[in-house]
């Protein structure tokens, strides 16, 4: 699961976080190009804490998509150069309080049948005074 884009795939976007809701900038763990059809944002964790993604939703060049509708977007392109935001709702999630965060994202490159290309990623949220 880790691999070159693990370092680089979850950042925290604090401009748009706020108690009980969580937003991550989430970078395309791929070299090229993939529609959104074959992203899967397949788990999130705080301090080791699974959270659900029910109602998350990945904003991608102004528009917001739930992830439950993903699959069916294949014609939604994620440059490989842009970055989403993933936003969720986290019930006691205080953006104040150091935590760390963890995310678990799998493609599915329509190019390369039976590959599954899974990458974790994880930040650490610093405490701030």
């Amino acid at each position: 699961m880790k691999n070159t884009f693990s370092d680089a795939l979850v950042r925290l976007a604090p401009a748009a976080c706020r108690p009980g809701h969580l937003a991550l900038d989430v970078r395309l763990p791929w070299y090229r190009t993939l529609p959104l059809s074959v992203v899967e944002i397949a788990a999130l964790d705080i301090a080791g804490q699974a959270v659900p993604l029910t109602g998350a939703t990945l904003e991608l060049e102004g528009h917001s998509h739930a992830l439950a509708d993903m699959p069916a977007l294949t014609t939604v392109q994620w440059f490989v150069q842009d970055s989403a935001t993933l936003h969720v709702d986290v019930a006691g999630f205080d953006p104040a309080a150091a935590k760390d965060i963890g995310l678990l994202v799998k493609l599915y490159p329509p190019y390369i049948p039976m590959l599954v290309w899974v990458t974790r990623g994880t930040t650490a949220q610093e405490a701030t005074a």
